[in-house]
């Protein structure tokens, strides 16, 4: 299901940016026991897909693929036709900005030093730009205090603002993505709103956004497209959200049954797992 999709869409793709593309990708840490398997998939500039499933289902190591962390055993990984693995890292990390689950500081660096970082890629502008993204993550007043004394919620803004430095916010280049593994899950309910809105933004100015999100809700009001992993590490579903997003398919992933709730335009807005 979807491989076909997938074809579409690069079809698609092509003609309007720079495709990130994993093509019947296949890998496991251990061969004997693949995690993903024959996923093919296409993410686009200025589109947020939110990557869904079970947990075990290779969310993470989608996202590792994609960044080049890992490579493909067989299949590929490519940004506009060449292997992701094979770019120089440099280069890589001034179009492919990976945000882990979590980042652990070895040393007592500033939330200031580590925004800050991300900037190494460019050489230049490291001040300015610090500064600025941690203003727009609500951080500012926090820049000289240590990393390790922010809470789980907060490190995560302070990581957003991390790699919102390494895009450049203002910069407009249709080879910039951000791979995002569960950016808001440690954040309360008014931040993780305010940072799925600011990834809005970043799309809205050309940058691709693949996220793991496991809040259903955020997914059905944010993202415009979904890849939805069985436990198996296949793709069951793939493509605009209340297509790929339903409650037949997430009861086929998650073996739950799930009740649609509609707002006042009776559209989806959230899905409530059924009792048991």
């Amino acid at each position: 299901m979807g491989g076909a999709a997938a074809d579409v869409h690069l079809a698609e793709a092509v003609l309007f940016g720079v495709p990130l593309v994993l093509q019947h990708v296949f890998f496991g840490y251990d061969r004997t026991r693949p995690v993903l398997r024959g996923v093919s998939v296409v993410f686009t500039p200025g589109k947020l897909v939110a990557i869904i499933g079970p947990n075990g289902a290779g969310k993470s190591t989608l996202l590792r693929l994609l960044a080049g962390l890992r490579r493909a055993q067989t299949g590929e990984a490519l940004l506009n036709e060449a292997t992701i693995a094979e770019i120089p890292e440099r280069e890589r990390a001034r179009k492919l900005v990976y945000l882990p689950q979590q980042s652990n500081v070895a040393f007592d660096y500033t939330v200031g030093e580590v925004v800050s970082m991300g900037r190494y890629a460019h050489g230049s502008g490291a001040s300015g730009a610090t500064e600025s993204s941690l203003q727009t993550v609500g951080l500012a007043e926090r820049a000289d205090d240590p990393f390790h004394t922010l809470s789980a919620g907060q490190q995560q803004r302070a990581n957003l603002a991390r790699a919102i430095a390494q895009l450049g916010f203002n910069a407009r280049n249709e080879e910039r993505y951000l791979l995002a593994d569960e950016p808001v899950s440690a954040m309360d309910p008014h931040f993780a709103l305010a940072s799925m809105l600011l990834l809005r933004e970043l799309a809205s100015r050309g940058v691709g956004i693949a996220a793991v999100v496991h809040d259903l809700s955020l997914a059905l009001r944010f993202a415009d497209e979904v890849v939805l992993l069985d436990q198996a590490g296949r793709v069951h579903s793939y493509g605009e959200t209340a297509d790929a997003l339903t409650p037949a398919a997430l009861k086929a992933v998650f073996e739950v049954d799930f009740e649609q709730l509609n707002d006042s335009r009776g559209k989806p807005a959230a899905f409530v797992p059924a009792p048991l």
